[in-house]
């Protein structure tokens, strides 16, 4: 009788062994999340300078070769992994849990985007991805200045131009013509001596990142 108790005690633990085996040996299927549902970028820039193309994109199970797919029927999306552009409606490996993917937009507008994550089973988990992207608006210029009032003679100009506005991309020049002489700062401060008395026109305007103009201001100032 004690050796059949034994018996009935092994065999229980077998099972039971069996089972949490069994369970350890079935993955949970893929997991695909992005750190934004909504990715706001503006259209045409590959430089990417306010970072806004940037998002992270995780993958579970982390540590394993998942295949990663992104589909976008309008043609105006392009993504990058690692510094490879991706084609559309190709997979890509991924391993590790967090994934930063580089996002540009060749036309302003919403767009949705199907990603999928296929695991080694062939299990699939597709997520859509919202794409706002918003026109290259041309940045606009603003200038001020004021006299030195240390100069007696008041003809040294400090010219102020920190009030020129691109909120989607940055000011790269700023481009100055003062009696006929150009000038091209990368600041948007700048210090100018006139040596003789009279009216001196100034042109002035800027060019941002995706090499676009603003409209030419054009002032006059009387040096007494």
């Amino acid at each position: 009788m004690k050796n059949i108790f034994i018996l009935f005690v092994v065999l229980c633990s077998f099972a039971c062994n069996n089972k949490e085996v069994s369970f350890q040996q079935t993955p949970t299927g893929p997991i695909l999340g992005f750190s934004k549902d909504t990715l706001y970028v503006r259209e045409k820039d590959p430089n990417n300078i306010n970072g806004n193309g940037i998002f992270q994109l995780q993958t579970l199970p982390a540590g394993r070769q998942l295949h990663l797919r992104f589909y976008d029927s309008s043609a105006q999306i392009r993504f990058s992994y690692r510094g490879q552009v991706l084609a559309n409606d190709q997979p890509v490996i991924v391993t590790g849990e967090w994934n930063e993917i580089f996002c540009t937009v060749d036309r302003s507008g919403l767009y949705a985007v199907d990603v999928s994550l296929k695991d080694q089973i062939g299990r699939v988990h597709t997520k859509k991805l919202m794409i706002q992207a918003a026109a290259a608006q041309r940045p606009k210029a603003s200038l001020t200045w004021k006299v030195d009032e240390r100069d007696l003679a008041a003809r040294r100009y400090y010219f102020d131009a920190g009030g020129c506005i691109q909120p989607y991309g940055k000011i790269l020049s700023y481009h100055y013509q003062i009696a006929g002489q150009p000038i091209i700062s990368s600041t948007d401060k700048l210090q100018y001596i006139f040596h003789q008395k009279g009216a001196y026109t100034i042109s002035f305007y800027v060019v941002d990142d995706l090499g676009q103009h603003s409209d030419t201001l054009q002032q006059i100032i009387d040096v007494l």
